[in-house]
């Protein structure tokens, strides 16, 4: 009787192991898709929002410039990248390019506080563009480097 007992016992800790063992599967298999998914929507922020502002930045101006003073065909180039892209903005973000359009479409606008916000604006996506980088396994941007590219150019010249 106690060979059967065994037996029968035996039966069910294989069953419970099987059970155990196709649940850790499932819920390994579900947390890696969620990883996955997680990685394409933050992959789509920094290539549709995040990745052309900062091209933009750098291609079409010299560092730190007045949006109110730039060529109007540029405004409107980053209006239209900014704001086509809204839904891939965080929230401090949105709520910045919420108060940097009132400003400025207000009739009589204060372009001093247009200026500011956009700097604020420029300030947020430059964040968000490095701490997406380091999320992609991409590098971010670091001045760190620019002494050993000092010396670099310094030993090659």
């Amino acid at each position: 009787m106690g060979a059967k007992n065994m037996g029968y016992f035996d039966t069910h800790v294989e069953l419970i192991i099987c059970i155990i063992t196709a649940l850790l599967g499932y819920v390994a298999g579900r947390r890696h898709q969620l990883f996955l998914e997680k990685r394409a929507m933050l992959h789509d922020r920094f290539e549709k929002l995040y990745a052309p502002f900062e091209k933009m930045i750098w291609i079409h101006t010299q560092g730190a410039f007045h949006f109110s003073k730039l060529d109007p065909d540029l405004q409107r180039k980053f209006f239209e990248l900014l704001f086509n892209n809204y839904e891939y903005a965080d929230s401090e973000l949105k709520e910045l390019l919420m108060r940097f359009k009132w400003t400025y479409d207000t009739p009589g606008a204060d372009m001093e506080e247009a200026d500011r916000l956009f700097f604020m604006i420029e300030n947020r996506i430059s964040q968000i563009f490095g701490m997406l980088s380091k999320k992609l396994f991409l590098e971010p941007y670091s001045i760190k480097h620019a002494d050993k590219i000092t010396e670099e150019w310094d030993r090659l010249s």
